[in-house]
């Protein structure tokens, strides 16, 4: 296949709205989380490529309820997204959005009940509590940043309960994933300043809230640390986590909102990077 041939197929999957609607790139999160949870068995099976795809499709279900409750917010400031611009119309929205949970649920439940039990309340959580204007917890920063943290620290656990049963391990693994969300996930706030009704940088101001970022990126260092003194080969994932977490704190302390993509980007980067290390750190050492 030559380069024009490659081109053309990104360029219909990019324009293509019921593709660009599942914000795929966010979902390399879901991918890290699979990740980090196998590499305590040291596995990377197809049960693994099932978990992804089913957190995938929650994750992008989730996003789907957020942009049709956003949609006069996202015609300000994500104006080409494919519901506020009407490439996709909002009751067909709905139905794609249940589509993919009914498919990921199923999947879930062939793996394992407690996957889809986690699964089911990450919707609840991730999907309905976070955008339904009942509850918005979207517009609670604290609250918002708690809300995506848990919905993927229950993934971690659904993961885990289809290699083994559940115990501390598998809530030490998913506190873990709940303190790297939950202290990173702010970054993306700075993007969206502009259309947000309420977040860190509304609320506190932009140069207090990008101190406060700055400050959280050292939560997860602690489990981090605490996991590299107990098992010495993830240093490397510690020494980049730092590495990623320090090109953040660049972004933050210039202009958090001018280069607030690129500060997404990096947040993406620390959010996974340092879990995929771990997973073939694992894989590739005789443990």
């Amino acid at each position: 296949m030559n380069s024009r041939a490659i081109n053309e197929l990104i360029r219909i999957f990019h324009n293509n709205p019921y593709i660009s609607i599942l914000k795929l790139k966010g979902s390399i999160v879901d991918i890290s989380v699979v990740a980090v949870t196998c590499a305590f068995f040291g596995v990377w099976d197809y049960r693994a490529a099932i978990v992804i795809l089913a957190g995938i499709m929650i994750h992008s279900g989730c996003d789907i309820i957020n942009d049709i409750y956003d949609i006069e917010i996202d015609k300000i400031c994500k104006s080409n997204g494919a519901i506020a611009s009407g490439q996709i119309s909002v009751n067909n929205a709905w139905i794609y959005m249940m589509l993919l949970f009914s498919t990921a649920l199923s999947l879930a439940l062939v793996l394992s009940l407690i996957l889809f039990a986690c699964l089911l309340i990450g919707i609840i959580v991730g999907g309905v509590m976070y955008s339904h204007p009942l509850f918005r917890f979207k517009d609670k920063p604290g609250i918002a940043m708690a809300d995506m943290a848990i919905c993927f620290a229950l993934e971690s656990i659904g993961t885990w309960s289809i290699y083994s049963p559940v115990n501390n391990d598998s809530l030490l693994v998913a506190i873990y994933v709940f303190v790297l969300i939950f202290s990173l996930t702010f970054m993306k706030d700075f993007k969206d300043v502009a259309g947000d009704v309420n977040s860190l940088p509304i609320m506190l101001g932009i140069r207090r809230a990008a101190t406060v970022c700055s400050a959280l990126t050292l939560l997860p260092l602690i489990p981090m640390i605490y996991a590299g003194m107990k098992y010495h080969y993830l240093w490397l994932a510690v020494a980049v986590y730092a590495i990623l977490i320090a090109g953040c704190v660049k972004i933050l302390i210039r202009d958090p909102v001018a280069e607030g993509k690129r500060l997404k980007d990096w947040m993406i980067l620390a959010l996974t990077v340092p879990n995929f290390t771990i997973l073939l750190i694992t894989m590739a050492l005789p443990l």
